[in-house]
C-alpha cells in the first residue's frame, strides 16, 4: 500500500519529531508499504529527507514555505494556512494512496480536511502531538472565553471529526480531547519514544562534554531543552534560590529560547551563583546529558500536561537518571510514572516541593524501574509498530 505522509513541519531542520517520524515510516516499510511525504521547504541545512529514509526509496515533495520564527501564535497560524493551500496541487487519488497519515498541526481541520477532499473515502489518521487552541490559553495568549477560541477550537474539531483515527501521547491530552468533544473510540494513546528500544547503559554513552559540565564534587540538577513560556524553567530558578546555601547542589539549565535572557536576568537580580546556562547542544548528546545529571527535572506550565508530553521524557527514563516531573499532581502520566518507577511529581508551581524533592533524591534515590517503565511504555520498535498498524487499518 502506498501511504501518503502529510508533515506540519519539515526534515531539513532540526525538530524534537524527527526520529518518530522516521521510526514510523520504517515501521512501515518493513510491512511492505511504500511512503510518500510533503513537507515545508523552509530553506533550512538539512537535507530533505534523513540518509535512512532515501535509502528505503521514500519520495517527498518538498512545498516552499517561511522558516519557522518568533512570530506570534496568529502569525504561526496564518503561515501553516498558507502551506496547506499550497499542498492542494501535490494530492491527488491519480497516485494511488491507499492510506494517509497528517502530522500533528494547528490547522488541522484544513489540513484534515484537504487530505479527505483529494482522496475521498481513505483511512486518515492524524497525530496529536499537542492541542491547538488550548496550548495558546495555558500560555496566556488566548482567552478560552473569547471568540478566537471558539473559532479555532471549532475548526480544529472539524480536523478531528474528518480523520478516522486520532493517535495522541498521552491519557491526560486524551481525556481532554474527549472533554472538547472528540468520539473517543477515535483515539488511541501510543507514548512518544527515545531514539532505541533499550535503556541506555552509562558505560557505552561519550561523556566527554558532559563531564566538562558536571563537576563530580556537585549534585547536578538538570533542565535540558526548548526556553520558553510553556516550559516553565522559572520554578528551578525558585528552586535555587531557595537552596542557595546548598553549596554541594548545582543547577544547570541547558538550551536556548525566547525565554532564556529573562530567566538569566532574573538569576542575576536574585544573585544566584548556583545557576549555570549552557547553549543547547546537538540531540546526539542527550542521552549523556540525561544520563550524567544527578537528576533531571521536567517543568510545564500549570495544565499544559493536559495538551502535551515533552518530546525529552522517553529519553530522560531510558538514561535511568532520577526524575522529577513539575507538572501537577492531577496528571495521570505523572500518577502512573510515579506508582511504575518511583519518580517524583510536584505542582508546576511547587519550588518548595521542587527543593525537598530534590533534597530526597540526593540523600539516595532508587532508579532500577525507570528501565522497566521505559521498556514497558517508550521502546521505538513497539511504538512505531503501533502507528503503523493504525495508520493503515480499516476505519472505525
Amino acid at each position: 500500500m502506498k501511504v501518503l505522509f502529510m508533515l506540519g513541519g519539515s526534515f531539513d531542520r532540526r525538530t524534537p519529531s524527527e526520529h518518530l517520524l522516521s521510526a514510523m515510516v520504517e515501521a512501515l516499510y518493513r510491512h511492505g508499504h511504500t511512503v510518500h511525504i510533503i513537507q515545508k521547504n523552509t530553506g533550512g541545512p538539512l537535507p530533505s529527507l534523513p540518509a535512512v529514509l532515501e535509502k528505503l526509496g521514500v519520495t517527498t515533495t518538498a512545498v516552499a514555505c517561511k522558516a519557522p520564527g518568533k512570530q506570534n501564535f496568529i502569525a504561526r497560524y496564518l503561515t501553516d494556512l498558507d502551506y496547506v493551500r499550497k499542498c492542494r496541487k501535490y494530492i491527488s487519488k491519480r497516485d494511488g494512496y491507499g492510506a494517509a497519515f497528517v502530522q500533528s498541526t494547528n490547522v488541522a481541520g484544513a489540513a484534515v480536511g484537504l487530505v479527505r477532499k483529494k482522496l475521498g473515502n481513505i483511512p486518515i489518521t492524524f497525530n496529536v502531538q499537542d492541542i491547538f487552541p488550548y496550548n495558546a490559553v495555558f500560555s496566556g495568549n488566548l482567552s478560552k472565553s473569547g471568540i478566537p477560541f471558539k473559532i479555532l477550537s471549532a475548526l480544529q474539531r472539524s480536523g478531528y471529526k474528518k480523520a478516522d483515527n486520532i493517535i495522541t501521547i498521552s491519557e491526560d491530552m486524551k481525556e481532554l480531547l474527549i472533554s472538547d468533544g472528540v468520539d473517543g473510540e477515535k483515539i488511541s494513546v501510543i507514548y512518544n519514544w527515545s531514539y532505541r528500544d533499550e535503556p541506555y547503559d552509562i558505560s557505552e554513552l561519550d561523556m566527554t562534554e558532559t563531564k566538562k559540565m558536571f563537576p563530580d564534587d556537585r549534585f547536578n540538577v538538570v533542565y535540558a531543552g526548548n526556553i520558553g513560556i510553556m516550559q516553565n524553567v522559572d520554578l528551578l530558578i525558585d528552586a535555587a534560590a531557595l537552596m542557595r546555601d546548598e553549596d554541594e547542589v548545582l543547577f544547570h539549565i541547558i538550551g536556548d529560547g525566547a525565554y532564556r535572557k529573562k530567566l538569566e536576568g532574573k538569576a542575576d537580580e536574585l544573585g544566584l551563583t548556583n545557576v549555570k546556562f549552557w547553549n543547547m547542544l546537538g540531540s546526539d548528546l542527550a542521552p549523556s546529558i540525561y544520563a550524567n545529571a544527578s537528576v533531571n527535572v521536567i517543568p510545564l506550565v500549570k495544565d499544559v500536561y493536559k495538551t502535551a508530553l515533552p518530546s525529552k521524557t522517553a529519553t530522560c527514563f531510558a538514561s535511568g537518571s532520577p526524575i522529577i516531573l513539575c507538572v501537577g499532581a492531577e496528571s495521570k502520566f505523572a500518577r502512573m510514572a510515579e506508582n511504575e518507577s518511583g519518580c517524583y511529581v510536584v505542582e508546576s508551581d511547587d519550588a518548595v516541593g521542587l527543593k525537598n524533592s530534590i533534597l530526597s533524591i540526593r540523600q539516595g534515590h532508587d532508579t532500577k524501574k525507570y528501565g522497566e517503565f521505559f521498556a514497558a511504555y517508550m521502546g521505538k520498535t513497539q511504538n512505531s509498530e503501533k502507528y503503523a498498524e493504525m495508520i493503515i487499518k480499516n476505519k472505525i
